[in-house]
């Protein structure tokens, strides 16, 4: 697991699951809150299929935090505002480089990873079910 995979897959755990490994961390390690969990806009690019240029198709709502554990910085940015689990996922960034509880996240990471593709895969199903083929004559 490479830590660029944390923000993505951190936002897919149970905030109560992230809670506790927070704790446990907090409870034996130095966390300093850096930049407080702070809402932003961000512009989304997408790519113009026809010219193949790009443009900004709009904006989206995120809330990003840098916190400090054992002297490594850690960041995150998440979906919508969300202040507790920015703060989470900051910290399980900087942990991971700091090698604190690395196993423990990483498990976790990979089981919530396993779970989000199996439950992927049943809305793909469902989708795939409704499918309609046109046939022309």
């Amino acid at each position: 697991m490479k830590r660029e995979e944390i923000n993505d897959l951190a936002q897919l755990v149970k905030l109560d699951e992230l809670q506790s490994l927070y704790k446990k961390i907090k409870k034996n390690h130095d966390v300093k809150i850096l930049t407080t969990p702070t809402e932003q806009t961000l512009l989304v690019p997408v790519k113009d299929p026809i010219s193949g240029g790009s443009f900004y198709s709009g904006e989206v709502l995120v809330t990003s935090t840098i916190v400090e554990v054992d002297g490594i910085k850690g960041w995150s940015m998440v979906m919508d505002t969300n202040e507790k689990l920015s703060l989470y996922v900051a910290v399980l960034d900087a942990c991971f480089e700091k090698n604190i509880f690395k196993e423990e996240i990483k498990d976790l990471l990979k089981e919530t990873k396993k779970e989000n593709t199996k439950e992927m895969k049943k809305i793909n199903q469902k989708i795939n079910s409704t499918r309609v083929s046109f046939d022309l004559m």
